[in-house]
């Protein structure tokens, strides 16, 4: 299995839950980094941010895409569900800064740094082999942050 799993793009200042356009210019880059990776499963919380964060890869996916919302603090829930997935499965997770970490780990990965309120360019890419072994690769994309 391979589950990229991130935070949502840059957001605007609350009490505004929607992306700010450099959150819409990630999510567009993430959309074409992750179109021909085989993704055809998504799972996003139920905040706006996280919903348009994936909206340009499912414009791009279309059918091909299963998209399911999560409430935003259900990491157990988020965790059952990829974990249900069949081995070959690819899937893609968009939380939060304080989910994303136990996220990661409650999918086999190594512990993830806390991440500041203003980080949203980190990207975690989990490997998961037939033996069941985890690999956790750690990446960022789009500007820095």
């Amino acid at each position: 299995m391979l589950v990229f799993v991130l935070r949502h793009a840059d957001r605007e200042p609350d009490p505004v839950d929607e992306l700010s356009p450099v959150g819409q210019e990630r999510a567009e880059l993430l959309a074409r980094m992750l179109q021909d990776s085989g993704v055809g499963f998504a799972f996003h919380s139920d905040t706006v941010r996280a919903r348009r964060t994936l909206e340009p890869l499912k414009r791009k996916l279309g059918d091909a895409l299963a998209v399911e919302e999560i409430a935003a603090l259900d990491v157990q829930r988020t965790v059952d569900a990829v974990s249900s997935l069949p081995a070959d499965a690819v899937a893609a997770v968009v939380g939060h800064g304080n989910t994303v970490g136990a996220v990661v780990e409650g999918l086999g990965g190594e512990p993830v740094e806390p991440m500041d309120l203003s980080a949203f360019d980190r990207l975690f890419v989990l490997f998961t082999d037939v033996a069941g072994a985890v690999t956790l690769l750690r990446l960022r994309y789009g500007a820095a942050t």
